[in-house]
Order: C-alpha cells, then sequence, then structure tokens
C-alpha cells in the first residue's frame, strides 16, 4: 500500500506524502472548461442537534453558571470558554477503531492504523489513559441521531485524535470534535472548512512520530492553558464561522471586491450560474 500511513510505520520522522493513497485535488473550473465562471468549495458545517446536545448538556449540569436564553445559537458561544475548561478525565480518543468497516477495509486502512497506533500508546506512556472505542450510533444512524454517550465522551476527552477516510477529504467529525472543546488533532488535507489553522484551533499531524510528540506536549500539566485555549479557539471558530448557512453565504451573497475562493480549487470570484 503506498501510503502515508506506510512511510509513517517504516519511517516515523517522515512528513506527509499522500501520494495515491489521499487522492489527487481536483480543479473543477479547469475540469469544466469555459461552461461556468468559476468552481466554490463548500466544506462540511456545523450540525445543529450536535451544537444543541451540547448547550443542553452543559445547561443540565451547570444551569446557575450562566444567563441561559432561548436561543441555542446565543448560548452556544457564550458557554464556549466553560466548555473548553470543562474536567476532562480521559486524555485521548479517537472514536474509531479496525472494528468498523471490515466490510469495506478498502476505505479504512488509514484510520485504522492511526487508531492502532493510538491505542499502543499506553504501553509506551502507561499513565496515559486512552480509548479507541466506537461510542454512540455509527454510519447512517450516527448522522441522523445524537447519542447522549457520544456528547458526553467529546466533553470528557482532552484531545481527539482523527483521521480522514482513504482517498477522501472531509468529514463531520471535525466539527463535531471543535464543538467538543476539546484539543482536536488531524492528518493534513488541501482544503480546509473556513479559517481553520493549524497552531491557532487546531493541530495537525504529519507522521506517528509527530502525533506522539505532539500528544505528550499537550498533556504535560505545564501545558494545559495552551491546550484549553486551543480548544476554545476551535470550537469558537466551528460556531461563529461554519454554520451550514455560513458556507452558503459564502458562496452565494459574495460580490467580486470582498470574496475569492480560500479553498484553492478556483481563485475567481464567483459570479453566478450561466455569467461568464
Amino acid at each position: 500500500m503506498d501510503s502515508w500511513a506506510t512511510q509513517s510505520k517504516q519511517n516515523s520522522q517522515v512528513a506527509s506524502d499522500f501520494g495515491s493513497f489521499a487522492g489527487v485535488p481536483i480543479n473543477f473550473t479547469e475540469h469544466l472548461g469555459n461552461s461556468c465562471a468559476s468552481v466554490q468549495r463548500s466544506t462540511y458545517g456545523v450540525r445543529d442537534d450536535i451544537n444543541d446536545a451540547i448547550v443542553n448538556y452543559m445547561r443540565h449540569n451547570f444551569p446557575s453558571a450562566f444567563e441561559w436564553t432561548n436561543d441555542n445559537v446565543t448560548n452556544s458561544l457564550a458557554i464556549s470558554p466553560a466548555v473548553a475548561k470543562l474536567s476532562r478525565p480521559m486524555d485521548i480518543r479517537t472514536f474509531w477503531n479496525a472494528t468498523v468497516c471490515e466490510s469495506r477495509a478498502n476505505r479504512c486502512n488509514f484510520r485504522n492504523y492511526v487508531a492502532g497506533e493510538v491505542a499502543s500508546l499506553p504501553s509506551k506512556h502507561p499513565s496515559m489513559k486512552v480509548d479507541t472505542d466506537v461510542i454512540g450510533f455509527i454510519h447512517n444512524a450516527g448522522r441522523k441521531f445524537v447519542s447522549p454517550d457520544y456528547i458526553q465522551a467529546l466533553l470528557t476527552t482532552k484531545i481527539i485524535v482523527l483521521a480522514q477516510r482513504d482517498k477522501w477529504e472531509g468529514h463531520l467529525r471535525l466539527m463535531e470534535g471543535l464543538l467538543s472543546g476539546a484539543l482536536v488533532m488531524h492528518d493534513p488535507q488541501v482544503y480546509w472548512p473556513y479559517g481553520i489553522v493549524d497552531g491557532v484551533n487546531i493541530l495537525v499531524y504529519h507522521s506517528m512520530f509527530d502525533l506522539e510528540e505532539k500528544i505528550l506536549y499537550y498533556l504535560d500539566p505545564a501545558n494545559e492553558q495552551e491546550r484549553i485555549m486551543i480548544g476554545q479557539r476551535g470550537r469558537e471558530i466551528a460556531l461563529s464561522k461554519n454554520r451550514f448557512w455560513d458556507n452558503v453565504e459564502r458562496l452565494l451573497l459574495n460580490g467580486d471586491k470582498k470574496y475569492v475562493n480560500d479553498y484553492g480549487v478556483s481563485y475567481q470570484p464567483w459570479k453566478g450560474h450561466g455569467n461568464p
């Protein structure tokens, strides 16, 4: 398998080299030629049901901590610092392991490998608390319903390690992880959701060696406040710039002078359907 996972196993300090493993980004503007003015790329946004479940969790467990309103959109941003500062007894969760997609293993080689590597960390660092169990619903049920167990697990974890499926980019779990206020560590990708910046509101790992180093650094109590602030900023960027309506507005309600495509698919301003 010509993959980043294989390279990381052979040489843990290599930089990421996706090659055919992750596929090749398509410039759809070039692909479609003169049939459209430009192509804008949208990304997965914040799920309202996940956000509401987190707000309700905080309201139920900390009823007197805030001046709650009837508007969960208002409540969401207001409670972000408190969400990020929650007591989080579990050090690391992946919410994924190799049992999830045994029938479609060709989609899951990379994230299965990452989950396995994370699961092995306590053998080298016995005090580290790691959980790679699947919590809550999976597959279609996980996209349609919200599991209370999943919400509780998100909010009781310091670091969430995510990995994408083979030859695919983007997933809802990124926004779910960011909403939790945990520190999210993620494999590299070409087109990030709006405002996502490595080292500011997320951490990108480039090898298994890099992942382990970053985990150890941010689990050090001396770096706790740094971890909390990255988690808080991740939640805030998800809520303030990555709701589904934010994505639609950026795609449709923009002028030539104030917007170009931030995702790199095309740097031509959107001119609307049918306009040259």
